[in-house]
């Protein structure tokens, strides 16, 4: 090979070596590198990122450009949406409504004596019968809670004008785990709901019973009745009456005879127990102006 032209060759190479060296380092300028990869776990990389985080001009080139006619947002219709997610309702709402109608179709009887609460009430099947004369309405409903209570007091128990209210409620809020203390805090606010009606309405409590099947419960249960009991002891026109003890027997434990099978509901020898009791209270606070009068007899087929 000629001497000349070999010479040409080499230092065209050593030419485009420089050239390319000088590309490669003005691209690093324009744009600094990813952080080699470290081993697995290791933080070099965010490190890296750290030491030499990227301009504005980079970040801004890596965003998802805004479209320049960008489609118009779509109106949510909340008729739609409420179906598509219907508000959350008392399991009780629908037996509420149905007993509102029931009591509104009753003859109107001046100052009723108000049966209210749980399904201790509910199912107290011969209430006119143990209380003859005396105008009395049943406004039980459920398995219902003491919170339960609270929410429907003024749709079942206020617009009846009673002149007197039997209440019977916080055994399933304690059968459902909750602390005696949370329960006695519902009853206050069924208290001060009835009291804003009238600040001298007789208002009697019957204890939570000792049902066989909820023994595991007995000791909230006592602690619960205490607090009422000490509760009202201090507020006229009340009155707390004690079915607990009487449903015990000499060994402290329930008399099984005075509940159904099921070991959590009345048999009709309890609520004789509840007759016997429930009955003092009205014969002292009840007089008998709160009985019924010949026209505000109960027109037959219409349970109170």
């Amino acid at each position: 090979m000629d001497s000349g032209l070999f010479k040409r060759l080499v230092d065209t190479s050593i030419i485009f070596f420089a050239l390319t060296n000088i590309l490669s380092a003005a691209d690093a300028i324009r744009a600094p590198s990813s952080p080699p990869p470290g081993p697995p776990g290791s933080l070099a990389p965010a490190v890296a990122l750290a030491n030499n985080p990227p301009s504005a001009k980079t970040a801004d080139a890596n965003r998802t450009p805004i479209p320049a006619n960008p489609a118009p947002l779509v109106p949510v219709n909340p008729v739609v949406a409420s179906a598509n997610n219907p508000p959350a309702t008392n399991p009780f709402e629908t037996e509420v409504t149905a007993l509102e109608a029931k009591l509104s179709q009753s003859p109107i009887v001046s100052g009723p004596i108000v049966f209210y609460g749980s399904s201790s009430i509910r199912l107290w099947k011969s209430l006119q019968q143990d209380f003859s004369g005396y105008a009395v309405l049943n406004c039980g409903f459920g398995g219902s809670k003491l919170t339960d209570c609270v929410r429907y007091a003024n749709r079942l128990v206020i617009p009846r004008k009673p002149r007197a209210i039997v209440i019977y409620a916080g055994d399933n809020d304690l059968a459902a785990g909750i602390p005696p203390e949370r329960v006695f805090e519902s009853f206050k606010q069924l208290f001060s709901i009835f009291r804003g009606y009238s600040p001298s309405i007789p208002i009697a409590f019957v204890s939570v019973k000792p049902s066989p099947a909820r023994m595991m419960y007995f000791e909230n249960i006592l602690r619960f009745n205490r607090l009422v009991d000490d509760f009202l002891k201090a507020h006229p026109e009340t009155e707390y009456i004690d079915v607990c003890s009487d449903m015990l027997g000499q060994d402290h434990k329930p008399i099984q005879s005075l509940f159904r099978s099921d070991r959590i509901h009345l048999s009709p020898a309890g609520y004789e127990i509840l007759r016997k009791e429930v009955g003092e209270f009205l014969s002292q606070d009840c007089p008998r102006s709160g009985r019924l009068s010949p026209k505000d007899t109960p027109v037959p087929g219409i349970v109170h």
